[in-house]
């Protein structure tokens, strides 16, 4: 997981605003989601349904590669765009990469200019190297994933007992593997990983808005 990291610090330090990125989306699902823009955004761009009809996202199923927003020549009947300027995110570059079966793409944001054609190149290099070291990411086993599921559910330890009928020392057990399996120090950060990765379904509201990637 550290050189997926390190990929991440190296795409944040191209993306001026902020980025959202869905790696080897399969099933509308995609395997690892990242995102650093701000959450009112986030939630502003989940509660108006934008993902049935943002550009850039149609723009990166049609096609591989990337693109500055300003040069997507497809309709946006619901004014994405507009409104991603409205919350600061007036320049964008969109990035897909990988076959249509796996897809992984989403967008960069400025606030100040456009991307240039190198830092653009740069971004996509980077986005095309995550996209091949995510494949190799290791699982997590189904009853793994159901008892972080519960736990990220807000359920207590006893109450995961009763409701898998196990004990206390299995699912200690069971969560101590799914931390190791994930690379987490902590339950927090392993559930917060999970979700990233498309194991979990977040029961919170901004985790269900950055549970695919968006413009």
């Amino acid at each position: 997981m550290h050189e997926t990291d390190d990929l991440f610090r190296e795409l944040h330090s191209l993306c001026g605003g902020g980025y959202n990125f869905g790696f080897h989306l399969r099933y509308s699902r995609p395997v690892l989601v990242r995102s650093t823009y701000e959450d009112v955004w986030s939630l502003h761009y989940s509660k108006r349904k934008f993902i049935l009809a943002d550009p850039t996202m149609i723009w990166s199923l049609l096609h591989t590669g990337a693109t500055r927003w300003s040069e997507i020549d497809i309709p946006d009947p619901l004014g994405v765009l507009c409104e991603a300027a409205g919350y600061g995110y007036r320049f964008g570059v969109t990035c897909s990469t990988g076959p249509i079966e796996s897809r992984s793409l989403g967008s960069c944001a400025r606030r100040d200019r456009e991307f240039t054609d190198a830092e653009i190149a740069a971004i996509l290099d980077v986005v095309t190297r995550i996209h091949a070291r995510v494949e190799r990411l290791p699982g997590l086993k189904s009853h793994q994933q159901e008892v972080l599921q519960l736990l990220e559910a807000g359920l207590t330890y006893e109450q995961i007992c009763a409701e898998l009928d196990l004990s206390r020392t299995a699912v200690v057990n069971r969560l101590k593997g799914a931390r190791k399996v994930l690379g987490a120090a902590t339950n927090a950060e392993a559930i917060r990983i999970a979700i990233e990765r498309g194991h979990l379904t977040s029961t919170s509201l901004t985790g269900v808005a950055k549970g695919l990637p968006f413009g």
